[in-house]
């Protein structure tokens, strides 16, 4: 959670807000502590691996794609990232001899990732236990809180691509 002194600051700019719900505030706050702390959980298993979270989807990606092979776009597109962030970590997969990038068969103008074999190795070591580690945690929950979760995440997630598509900061 965040400290008091941040919670009591939030909520007392908050209050000269008109129209703001200070329990939705705070149970909104917590929420978003609460998905942190599962986060920082996945990535402390993650970190063994000395990767990112990020990297690991983007290989992930990979290994799971039918062809497995996609272009760097596709691959943006896929673990919600921008194209640019999508290279620099590109790179770092490329240096650790993870992936590789050639030319598209099919469009010279564009590249096409893949995994290399160190990396589909790697991954195949990683993967049963961020699975295993996964199941564990959402194990936790019934089917039905499970569901419930998914809807509230779902109903949360489309006021906030709601909000996003046509405001700036």
């Amino acid at each position: 959670m965040p400290s008091q002194t941040r919670i009591d600051g939030i909520e007392a700019y908050a209050r000269r807000i008109k129209g703001i719900d200070m329990q939705a505030l705070r149970e909104g706050l917590a929420i978003a502590q609460l998905h942190r702390q599962v986060e920082q959980a996945m990535d402390s298993y993650l970190a063994a691996a000395t990767l990112s979270a990020r990297q690991i989807e983007i290989m992930e990606s990979l290994y799971h794609h039918p062809e497995g092979v996609m272009t760097p776009a596709d691959l943006a597109e896929e673990v919600h990232l921008t194209r640019s962030s999508m290279t620099g970590l590109l790179d770092a997969l490329e240096r650790r001899g993870y992936a590789q990038r050639d030319p598209h068969p099919g469009d010279r103008r564009k590249l096409a990732v893949s995994l290399t074999s160190r990396g589909r190795e790697f991954l195949k070591g990683l993967l049963t236990g961020r699975y295993r580690k996964l199941d564990r945690i959402m194990g936790s929950l019934t089917s039905n809180e499970r569901a419930v979760l998914l809807r509230a995440y779902r109903k949360v997630l489309d006021v906030v691509h709601g909000d996003l598509a046509g405001a700036r900061p």
